[in-house]
């Protein structure tokens, strides 16, 4: 459950379709669709025989509704390849439509509708179906990478203090033990070597935990220089074993060349009946204890 890996950074490149290129496809889309029609009017002017105004209205609507959905695309921030297989399937799409309009209003030759109009609408459907795939496919990561960093710490990478206290209400009827560790004069750390060094410290002390912790172990930093454990374990010597492990990584860090980390420890075994926020105090007595009596040790709160 610890070794958690750094939350990915999200690829689909939201903003990577510059505002002129968007600008320049809108543009050719409204004079291509304008050229069409010029030219198609031009070349073929004789009205149909039967002109069905239901017809005219379903294909222009059709036709307006695919042109509100290119503009939607080209407000929206989507990713740099779902923008282009939309754009491009829209397009070709909407070149497929306006043909059907004009049909329906001057004859047309048989080829047009066959070699033009289908293939046209046919193609746009298709990439259009591919770019909303690409585009749902990124929503879903995006997603996934949201609720990632959502549950974790921007600095260290360790769950938070609100995934460990969700966690442990959802497993508060197994047995399990809390555990809180405090860094050992942080402020001091950070007043006297740089709030960087500081920063690194908490990082290097998480590394430490996330490698070497058993991996049902949830670990979370709950605080500035506090961090607290969910350990499934209601036995005491497991839970001693553990506490002093992370007496041991914090001795691992190096503050400086010849200066290395302490923290101290409070822990307590959830009782039967007991709340989490019961279970939580009596760590956090522990813990007060393990400072009062100098620090760099591990308590116990039966």
């Amino acid at each position: 459950m610890n070794k958690q890996v750094s939350p990915p950074e999200v690829k689909a490149e939201l903003n990577s379709v510059p505002l002129i290129i968007k600008q320049l496809f809108i543009s050719s889309f409204i004079v291509f669709l304008l050229l069409i029609v010029i030219t198609y009017l031009y070349y073929f002017n004789r009205l149909e025989n039967d002109i069905y105004l239901n017809g005219v209205l379903s294909d222009a609507i059709n036709l307006l509704i695919l042109i509100c959905i290119f503009a939607f695309v080209q407000t929206s921030v989507v990713a740099k390849r779902s923008y282009l297989f939309l754009s491009v399937g829209i397009f070709l799409w909407s070149v497929g439509l306006t043909f059907d309009f004009l049909d329906e209003l001057v004859f047309q030759p048989i080829w047009v509708g066959i070699y033009i109009e289908d293939i046209t609408r046919t193609l746009g459907m298709l990439v259009t179906g591919f770019g909303l795939y690409l585009a749902l496919t990124d929503l879903a990561k995006t997603r996934e990478q949201l609720e990632e960093e959502l549950k974790t710490d921007v600095l260290t990478k360790a769950y938070n203090r609100r995934y460990f206290y969700h966690y442990v209400q959802q497993n508060q009827d197994k047995p399990h033990s809390l555990v809180i560790a405090d860094i050992d004069h942080f402020k001091a750390i950070n007043d006297e070597y740089g709030h960087d060094v500081g920063d690194q410290v908490l990082i290097d002390f998480v590394y430490q935990c996330h490698q070497a912790l058993d991996e049902d172990i949830l670990f979370a930093r709950i605080g500035g220089e506090e961090f607290a454990l969910y350990v499934a374990t209601d036995d005491a010597d497991e839970l001693r074993a553990t506490c002093e492990q992370l007496l041991s990584l914090a001795n691992n860090v190096m503050v400086t060349p010849s200066k290395t980390l302490s923290v101290s420890v409070g822990s307590a075994i959830k009782r039967a009946t007991e709340t989490f926020s019961n279970t939580m105090k009596r760590a956090d007595q522990a813990l007060y204890l393990a400072k009062n009596q100098g620090r760099s040790r591990y308590v116990h709160k039966p």
